[in-house]
Parts: structure tokens; C-alpha cells; sequence
């Protein structure tokens, strides 16, 4: 057998003695696409949970000064600490609507099926958090309200339900991006194509999107990010027993997502050169 420098994503199937051998491969590009999907997808879910804690915080009457890597927010309250846990379920929910509606398997919609993951990820964890710990950002919103007893512990159970099917649910997504039907058709390979376009995107994505939050001085915002990829593992689990998904009978190629390492590029520099130094939220400062 010939050596192929990419034969870790190779699988390599014969239907019987009669046929030709199948030779499919899951390839890099689709496995650097995926990774730099999720890499966004991250970025832009701490991004949104920021920005709904300050637009929050100016409806109420405060002030809000927006940075790369949190939001500082006076004169608003504690309630204004709630407005990223909204804006995130919100623009999740809207997008995981959208994405049905999309197209094809290429790279836009691969970055969109991890912008839906990371977006309710960083919503319905906050909701699992809520019961222990005061000084999280949607505890100080709940404590502001005269909430009866427990309600915290139905909204944890709620969020941790609504997180763990999402995370289940990914794997058929996931699955479908299979460049070939051979790919997924054992369970085995089905839990080694999950593991080489979500698990380990999403691994390898955690450590991708620390330049965008740094400094972190303060500790708000890199610790976290190695947790990000667990709920995967629930997606890794489910995938050998997802049967729904048969794949293209022609080999589909995923192009080198050269387009979508460009933007992360000008998007670092923006997170670096403009918010690093933080930018109000008050449009009647802008441009003063």
C-alpha cells in the first residue's frame, strides 16, 4: 500500500471482492474549515454576550465601554448583567431556525452550524451556572428580581436539558458534511468522522480563539475557554448511533477555507487594534 501524507483521514473500505476498493478520504480542508468555523463561532458568542450586557445597560439609563474581552458597565444596576444571556438565546434560536434553510454542505454553512452551537452554548451555560454561583453575570440580573424558591434550580434543569440536546442533536449536522457515504455507514466511522469535525475543531479551536481575548488580566474570559469543547463529547457519543444521515454516493471535496482565514485575520486585528482599548456604547460619543 502506497503511503499518503494525509492518511490519518483516510478510511479505506472494500464493498466486496467483486467491486473496486473505495478509497474516501475526510480531508484537511474540510477538518481546518470546521476548526476555524468553531474558532468564529466562540469569538462571536462572547462578543454577543458582551454587547447585550451594555446595550442593556444603556436602555437602562448607564454607561457601557465594550472590549474585546468583557464589558464594563456603571451606573445601570445589576440587572443589566442578564442583557448577553438574552441577546445569546435570542440570536441562537433565530439562527438555528435559519440554518435548515441554507444550502449545501460547504464552508459558510459548516461556520454557521458553529455559530448556532457556541451562541446557545454560551446562553444555556450561564443557565446551568445559575444556581451556583452569586457573583456569575445572570445571578447578579436574577438576584434583582423577587424570584420564589427554586426557580433558579428549574432554569439550571432547564438550560442543562435544552444544552444537552443541543449537543446530541449536532451530530447529525456534523454527520452530513460527510464527503463520502462510505464514511458513515458503521458506527465506527461515524464516531471517527465526528471526531475529526467536531471534537477535535472544537478543541483545537479554544486554543485558536485566545489572541482574540488577550489580555486577560483579570481572568474574565481564558479559563473558561478549555470548556467549551465538553459538550462535544456528547456529540462524539451520539454520532456511532446517528443512522439518519447517508451521505453523497459522488466524493464531495470542501475547498481550502482560505475566505474564512482572511476574516479572522482582519477580525483579530480589529479585536486588537479597536476594542483592546474599549469603545463606548454610547452612539453620542462616537465620532466626538
Amino acid at each position: 500500500m502506497d503511503f499518503h501524507p494525509f492518511s490519518i483521514f483516510t478510511v479505506m473500505t472494500e464493498a466486496s471482492t467483486e467491486q473496486p476498493r473505495t478509497v474516501s478520504r475526510i480531508g484537511l480542508p474540510l477538518v481546518l474549515a470546521s476548526a476555524l468555523g468553531s474558532t468564529f463561532g466562540i469569538v462571536l458568542a462572547q462578543f454577543l454576550d458582551d454587547l447585550g450586557d451594555g446595550i442593556l445597560a444603556v436602555i437602562l439609563g448607564g454607561e457601557a465601554v465594550l472590549y474585546n474581552n468583557r464589558v464594563e458597565i456603571s451606573g445601570a444596576g445589576d440587572l443589566a448583567w442578564g442583557g448577553g444571556f438574552v441577546l445569546c438565546l435570542i440570536v441562537g434560536l433565530v439562527a438555528l431556525f435559519i440554518y435548515p434553510t441554507q444550502r449545501g454542505h460547504g464552508v459558510s454553512r459548516l461556520g454557521l452550524l458553529w455559530t448556532v452551537l457556541h451562541v446557545l452554548r454560551q446562553a444555556l451555560t450561564q443557565a446551568v451556572l445559575l444556581p451556583f454561583s452569586d457573583t456569575s453575570q445572570l445571578a447578579l440580573a436574577y438576584n434583582t428580581f423577587e424570584a420564589p424558591p427554586g426557580l433558579d434550580l428549574v432554569i439550571a434543569a432547564g438550560g442543562g436539558v435544552g444544552l444537552l440536546l443541543v449537543a446530541l442533536s449536532a451530530a447529525s449536522a456534523f454527520l452530513a458534511y460527510t464527503p463520502h457515504r462510505s464514511l458513515v455507514n458503521t458506527p465506527r466511522k461515524r464516531l471517527f468522522l465526528a471526531l475529526w469535525i467536531a471534537l477535535i475543531p472544537a478543541v483545537a479551536s479554544a486554543f485558536a480563539a485566545i489572541p482574540f481575548f488577550l489580555p486577560d488580566s483579570e481572568g474574565l474570559v481564558l479559563p473558561a475557554l478549555p470548556l467549551v469543547a465538553v459538550i462535544f463529547l456528547a456529540t462524539l457519543a451520539a454520532a456511532p448511533g446517528t443512522t439518519t444521515v447517508i451521505g453523497p454516493e459522488d466524493e464531495r471535496q470542501t475547498p481550502w477555507p482560505w475566505g474564512l482565514a482572511a476574516f479572522l485575520l482582519v477580525l483579530l486585528v480589529f479585536y486588537l487594534g479597536v476594542l483592546q482599548g474599549g469603545v463606548s456604547m454610547d452612539p453620542r460619543v462616537w465620532g466626538a
